[in-house]
C-alpha cells in the first residue's frame, strides 16, 4: 500500500510517499515545494493570496497522489496554521475546493511526531535532546533511554520568523546574533524547563542537513560523518556575520533555498547549546513525516 504524508510548513510543503508492505516502511517518493506561506500573513490572518498559494499546491500533490494510485493521502499543518486567527477559515476552503482534510498539529503533538521519527535510526547516545526546527516554531524533546520522555515543548520561534523579526539584510549582524540569541533563551526559559544538562543534540529536518554541508563545504568540518561541535557552529557564525556576496556564496551553493535562514538555524543551535550545556549536534536525515507515518501504520 501506497501512503502520502503532506507537511505543510510555515516555508516549505513537503510531500512524501510511503510503501508500506508486511510490516515493512519504506520512502519510496519526496518532493518538497517552497511556498513561504508565512509571508503571505497580514494582521495575522493568511492573506486570499496565501490561501490560492495553498490551494495550488495541494492541488498539485493531490494530483500525483492520484496518478500514482496512493491508498491514502494525510495532510498535516504545523505553525503555518497554528499559528493564525483564521485557520478554520482555511481549513473548510481547502475542504470545500479539494476536498481535503487537514489535521492541525499543536505544538506538543508535532514535537511527539518528531521524536518518532528517531525510530529510523541509531543513535550515538541514548539520552539527549531533539530539536526539529521549522520556519514558525521549534520543537525539542528532552529524552532518556531513547524512548522515555522527560520533556517535550515548543519554540514558538523558527528559522523564518527569526529571518523576518530580527534580520535587517541577508545575514543578521554579530549584533543581531547576540538579540536573537538571547531571545530565544527568553523564550525557552518561559516555558518552564528545568535546567538540564545534555551533550548531544539531534537535530531532525532538512534545514540540520544543510547545516551540516555548509560546515563540509566551508572546511570547518572535514570529516563526513553527521557529528558537528558547537565549536563548528561559532566558527561558522563568526565567519559569516557579515552581509558580503562573498559570504553568500557557500550557502548559495549548499542550498539555495535556505540561503536566508541557514545563520538564524544556527543560532537556535547555539541558543540551546547555551541553555543546555549541549557540545555536540547529531544531524539526523528524518523528518517530521517519518515520525507520523508511524502513527499511520499503526493507527490503520
Amino acid at each position: 500500500m501506497l501512503y502520502a504524508i503532506i507537511d505543510i510548513g510555515s516555508s516549505i510543503i513537503k510531500y512524501k510517499i510511503y510503501e508500506y508492505d508486511s510490516n515493512t516502511i519504506e520512502p519510496v517518493i519526496i518532493h518538497d515545494k517552497t511556498t513561504g506561506l508565512i509571508s503571505y500573513r497580514k494582521n495575522n490572518k493568511l492573506t486570499p493570496e496565501g490561501i490560492e498559494v495553498l490551494l495550488d499546491t495541494l492541488k498539485e500533490f493531490k494530483k500525483y497522489s492520484d496518478k500514482l494510485h496512493v491508498n491514502k493521502s494525510y495532510y498535516v499543518a504545523t505553525a503555518s496554521l497554528r499559528n493564525i486567527t483564521n485557520s478554520q477559515e482555511v481549513i473548510d476552503i481547502v475542504k470545500r475546493e479539494l476536498n481535503i482534510d487537514i489535521n492541525i498539529l499543536s505544538g506538543e503533538e508535532e514535537a511527539e511526531q518528531s521524536f518518532k521519527s528517531i525510530r529510523w535510526i541509531e543513535l550515538v547516545s541514548n539520552d539527549g535532546i531533539l530539536v526539529d526546527m521549522g520556519g514558525g516554531s521549534s520543537e525539542i524533546t528532552i529524552f532518556k533511554n531513547k524512548t522515555e520522555i522527560i520533556e517535550q515543548k515548543s519554540i514558538p520561534i523558527g528559522v523564518l520568523t527569526i529571518f523576518n523579526e530580527y534580520v535587517s539584510l541577508l545575514y543578521p549582524t554579530k549584533k543581531e546574533q547576540k538579540i536573537i540569541i538571547e531571545e530565544i533563551i527568553k523564550r525557552i526559559n518561559s516555558l518552564d524547563i528545568p535546567e538540564y544538562s545534555e551533550e548531544y543534540l539531534y537535530g531532525i529536518g532538512k534545514t540540520c542537513v544543510t547545516i551540516k554541508k555548509l560546515l563540509e563545504h566551508l572546511k570547518v568540518k572535514n570529516d563526513k560523518g553527521n557529528v558537528l561541535t558547537i565549536e563548528q557552529v561559532d566558527q561558522v557564525l563568526r565567519k559569516l556575520s557579515s552581509n558580503t556576496k562573498e559570504n553568500f556564496k557557500p550557502a548559495l551553493l549548499v542550498d539555495s533555498e535556505r540561503v536566508h535562514t541557514v545563520i538564524p538555524s544556527l543560532l537556535i543551535i547555539k541558543a540551546l547549546a547555551i541553555r543546555f550545556n549541549i557540545k555536540k549536534i547529531c544531524v539526523c536525515d528524518v523528518t517530521l513525516q517519518d515520525g507520523i507515518i508511524f502513527d499511520v501504520i499503526e493507527n490503520k
